[in-house]
């Protein structure tokens, strides 16, 4: 059994990298910390094989390089053996790089992250990546969620939504069956349930 901490002082968020990690490592036991000083006592008290850190945790200046960098260095020094991911909502390049020589191995920022990315970020740590995922202000898409929609249906609508002028349907098939293990052929009949129960809604999104 895998077991991962997740270091995040909001409440949401926290739940939501919990319930991701849940979602790409189902075996995985999950323990949530608010502050750094309960990270501590977690990561003393038991043995973890994944940690993720957000660095602009309470008692400390998030706009300070060295506070969040002193935050980063206290948990990798506490769990050294297990695989550590920087979670930041105010992400910068050269604080990913003091990162990765802390011993970081993947760093992520919050804005933009969607269903799904966190696991590949460990999928590329495995590897023996390092996983950065910096926000781009030409790459952010609006959040889009809808009623009635499993999680695959409301992925493959998203994906369909946010298409290139060009892109073929069958292209974002390929792309969905890509990311969550499934066949092009599924990813379609996903799609054509989601637009079924969204028709008896009323009017289709735009792209659909």
């Amino acid at each position: 059994m895998h077991r991962a901490l997740i270091v995040e002082d909001q409440n949401l968020m926290r739940l939501a990298l919990m319930a991701e990690i849940r979602a790409g490592l189902p075996d995985c036991y999950v323990a949530g910390a608010q502050t750094l000083q309960i990270a501590r006592q977690l990561l003393t008290d038991d043995q973890f094989d994944l940690v993720v850190t957000d660095p602009g945790l309470p008692g400390f200046d998030p706009t300070s390089v060295e506070d969040r960098l002193h935050v980063v260095e206290v948990i990798v020094a506490a769990a050294p053996d297990a695989a550590h991911v920087v979670v930041t909502g105010s992400d910068d390049e050269m604080e990913a790089k003091a990162c990765r020589l802390l011993g970081v191995g993947g760093y992520v920022c919050k804005t933009g992250l969607s269903h799904g990315d966190l696991p590949r970020v460990l999928d590329e740590i495995g590897r023996g990546a390092f996983a950065s995922r910096l926000s781009t202000s030409g790459s952010l898409d609006p959040d889009m969620r809808f009623p009635t929609l499993t999680p695959r249906e409301d992925q493959i609508v998203t994906m369909m939504m946010r298409r290139k002028t060009g892109t073929r349907r069958r292209e974002v098939f390929e792309k969905m069956a890509t990311k969550a293990g499934i066949s092009p052929a599924s990813a379609e009949k996903y799609y054509k349930l989601a637009r079924a129960k969204l028709l008896k809604l009323g009017r289709l999104p735009k792209g659909l």
